[in-house]
């Protein structure tokens, strides 16, 4: 930022904007932007245009490639950037100075109309969701999820069908294999017993009688 002069102003398009690649093949857009100062004409008190200045602003890069797609000559703008002065002969020969500037930011003035913002964001890694479903693309996985965790259910749209319901009907019963031997056991225990008494009725009245004749030491 050393030795440099810096611009602000609001202004409209003069020119048809044009977009061309530098040597090096870097976009560039260059355009006249003018601007008319307003002065209030003391003697009949009414505001009065002042003389028109113009001078070239020149984008490169992304900002030419945006320039180039949103502005048109007559648009309102507003422009930033760095300014250099150069001197020139015409083809006249005659002595021309021309005012550029290299430009920082350029939009419409919103304070002279409207317009529609569209952000242009590289491309980026992929969600969750979006990685999910091309996995599920690549290995000819049908319906949403992983497994169709997502399909409420071990049916259609759940565990699959086929191969992985039989997987999962075969888990099913192994594990109630323990179960059913334990009510196996426990049915044969009540076959035994008619009453099915968890306790025998002979050895509780037994304990009791012991129970009564000990002597409490105090």
């Amino acid at each position: 930022m050393f030795n440099e002069a810096y611009i602000s102003l609001s202004g409209f398009v003069a020119s048809q904007p044009y977009l061309k690649e530098t040597r090096t093949g870097i976009p560039s857009l260059s355009m006249r932007v003018a601007w008319t100062p307003r002065r209030l004409d003391r003697a009949t008190g009414e505001w009065v245009d002042a003389g028109t200045s113009f001078l070239t602003v020149l984008c490169y890069r992304k900002l030419a490639e945006n320039a180039a797609t949103c502005l048109r000559k007559g648009d309102p703008v507003v422009v930033r950037g760095r300014v250099s002065i150069r001197n020139f002969e015409d083809k006249n020969g005659l002595q021309r100075t021309n005012v550029d500037v290299d430009a920082i930011s350029v939009g419409h003035d919103l304070s002279r109309g409207v317009a529609q913002f569209q952000r242009l964001r590289p491309q980026t890694g992929m969600t969750a969701v979006e990685y999910r479903t091309a996995q599920d693309a690549e290995d000819g996985v049908s319906g949403n999820g992983v497994a169709g965790l997502e399909g409420g259910g071990f049916g259609s749209g759940g565990f699959g069908s086929g191969a992985d319901e039989a997987a999962f009907a075969s888990l099913v019963a192994g594990a109630r294999e323990p179960a059913d031997q334990a009510g196996e056991a426990a049915g044969a225990a009540g076959a035994d017993d008619p009453g099915g008494e968890m306790f025998d009725e002979d050895a509780v009245a037994a304990l009791a009688e012991e129970t009564a004749s000990v002597t409490a030491p105090f």
